[in-house]
């Protein structure tokens, strides 16, 4: 098992024509957003513009949570989709979209080559559990949590994100009273075997 924590002074901080994304994690070919050279990248953005249009990926899929506040998208011309704190949408990083609301968000942008399929979650209770996946993403949103994982706890403060590979059992909770959120990513491997 392999495990790594990124602290919000590691994470790069950028401007994009809605607002500022802060790059969480990106891995694969170079790593380089720029470029357009990655397998996966993780980002909390925040939205301050009342009508953004989001960056062509065509060679992407992406997942959005909304975080805070309440954002519209539409993709494509197509009908709007409302996302209210902690709701997904999983689109085509190629369509033309555009958003309307103002709102902190977590995005997922995966190749749409990737070995791997992805699932974006925010848990709703404390403690909880997970059988672990090839590849786990926990950023602690709002709060600090304690991570046990193969009878081992890490601490999680607020703003941290921390990436297991082949954890196994993993056991999430809270460290205070005080409601706190975390957003989980879990990525598991296509059996290519055919």
């Amino acid at each position: 098992m392999k495990c790594k924590i990124f602290s919000p002074e590691q994470q790069r901080v950028s401007s994009w024509s809605g607002g500022q994304t802060r790059e969480l994690y990106i891995a694969g070919g170079a790593a380089d957003y720029a470029a357009r050279d990655f397998l996966l990248r993780l980002s909390s953005a925040t939205v301050e513009t009342e009508r953004s249009v989001f960056t062509s990926l065509p060679a992407y899929h992406r997942a959005l949570m909304a975080l805070s506040g309440t954002i519209r998208l539409a993709h494509d011309g197509g009908r709007p989709v409302l996302l209210s704190p902690f709701q997904v949408d999983v689109f085509d990083g190629g369509a033309a979209t555009e958003s309307w609301g103002r709102c902190q968000d977590f995005n997922v942008m995966w190749a749409k080559d990737a070995p791997f399929t992805i699932a974006l979650e925010a848990p709703t209770f404390y403690p909880c559990q997970y059988n672990g996946v090839d590849e786990d993403f926990y950023y602690a949103y709002r709060g600090e949590f304690l991570v046990e994982v193969n009878h081992r706890e890490y601490r999680l403060a607020e703003g941290e994100l921390m990436h297991l590979e082949g954890a196994g059992y993993t056991r999430v909770r809270q460290v205070a009273r005080e409601p706190g959120q975390m957003i989980h990513v879990a990525i598991q491997k296509r059996d290519t075997r055919g």
